[in-house]
């Protein structure tokens, strides 16, 4: 089959190497000039090195990355509300996002990626579908696969009253040298003026994140640089502070944090289907963006395998992943609003109740990640 994925992102390039695999004649349409992800550091759950399986992919994440023990949630002063070990089943493997992504695209031969192809327009016909790039001839496929991000212009042509919505908090991220003596965990502090998160990486490396709730695109905002933000958390605990005073002047990203209204159908008409944030934009809370969208992708590549129709294989795909993803956006939805609350009363009432919840309980939160369905 002829199929074209439009995005060289995580989630479009492990398709393609997936679908290559396969036999089918794939091209990758990238509007960029290189490959390369936005974004510090990122990661990959259990889930999809789970259904990886034996495959090289699986074993070069886990070489590339470094294996997280625990998650600790910490009160703005350093005492700890909550802990949860992760099992084998659970693990998450932490490394760099760029890191990840020259991993999976190096299971891609370089020939079929197209790189500068911006999709202006995707029209389906009953015998294929027409791709119209803004500098580039149209192309016509059998199958298109949408793999280009949160703003997605593969959705808007499929289904144009979409849309994905600000969640009211904005976010900070980067990468630091010089924490060797930082063991295998992420922790999170969680308080009046927003939350910061340092996650181990490997050789001394961590990344970390900073939350604040804001107005979108709000200008308090953008022009806060490394003394902002040192300034900003100047009364979080030491390792904060720690962080911030690593952290290069440049180099750090700044982004607003938005998800979607989960879609009923991820395709259209047999010869269009989307995957990862162009399926459903979820926000970060869970760590699952850039998981999900992998087991997107090994799923489509299973099912167009396993069906002897497209027709077939597109439906067991909706069926298996709009209503897992649907959960996976509400569930990380809700995290982020206990989250980032700042109101004193607030946030009292949330520490109490984490510091009372059991460990289990707090599994219980992901336990669905790992039900694995037939395809």
């Amino acid at each position: 089959m002829k199929i074209g994925i439009v995005g060289a992102g995580i989630g479009g390039l492990t398709a393609a190497a997936m679908l290559n695999e396969q036999g089918h004649q794939i091209e990758v349409f990238e509007k960029k000039a290189e490959l390369s992800e936005v974004g510090a550091g990122i990661g990959i759950g259990g889930n999809v090195l789970n259904k990886l399986g034996q495959h090289d992919l699986a074993k070069g994440i886990k070489n590339a990355g470094q294996i997280l023990e625990r998650l600790n949630i910490y009160d703005q002063k350093g005492h700890q509300l909550a802990e949860m070990g992760f099992s084998i089943e659970t693990t998450n493997v932490t490394l760099k996002r760029q890191t990840l992504l020259d991993i999976i695209a190096s299971y891609v031969p370089e020939h079929i990626i197209q790189l500068n192809h911006e999709v202006k327009y995707v029209e389906i016909k009953e015998e294929h579908v027409l791709l119209t790039f803004t500098n580039h001839e149209t192309r016509a496929f059998d199958l298109v696969i949408g793999a280009d991000g949160v703003h997605s212009n593969v959705r808007q042509a499929i289904f144009p009253k979409s849309k994905v919505n600000y969640q009211g908090y904005t976010c900070f991220r980067g990468i630091v040298d010089g924490m060797e003596q930082m063991p295998h965990v992420a922790d999170e502090y969680w308080g009046e003026k927003g939350r910061f998160g340092i996650v181990s990486l490997l050789n001394g490396q961590a990344y970390w994140f900073a939350t604040m709730n804001a107005k979108a695109n709000d200008p308090k905002f953008k022009g806060f640089n490394k003394p902002y933000l040192q300034a900003y958390f100047n009364h979080y605990p030491e390792a904060v502070r720690k962080v911030l005073d690593e952290q290069p002047e440049t180099e750090i990203l700044h982004h607003d944090i938005y998800d979607m209204k989960p879609l009923t159908t991820f395709t259209e008409a047999d010869r269009v289907v989307l995957l990862g944030d162009a399926a459903h934009t979820t926000t970060p809370n869970m760590g699952q963006g850039a998981t999900q969208a992998m087991e997107d992708a090994i799923v489509l590549a299973n099912v167009l395998q396993k069906y002897d129709t497209r027709s077939d294989a597109l439906k067991r795909y909706n069926r298996l992943r709009v209503k897992h993803t649907k959960k996976v956006i509400k569930r990380s939805r809700k995290i982020g609003k206990m989250a980032q609350k700042d109101r004193p009363i607030s946030i009292k009432m949330r520490n109490a109740l984490l510091k009372r919840m059991p460990e289990r309980v707090m599994r219980r939160q992901t336990t669905f990640l790992f039900k694995s369905k037939k395809v």
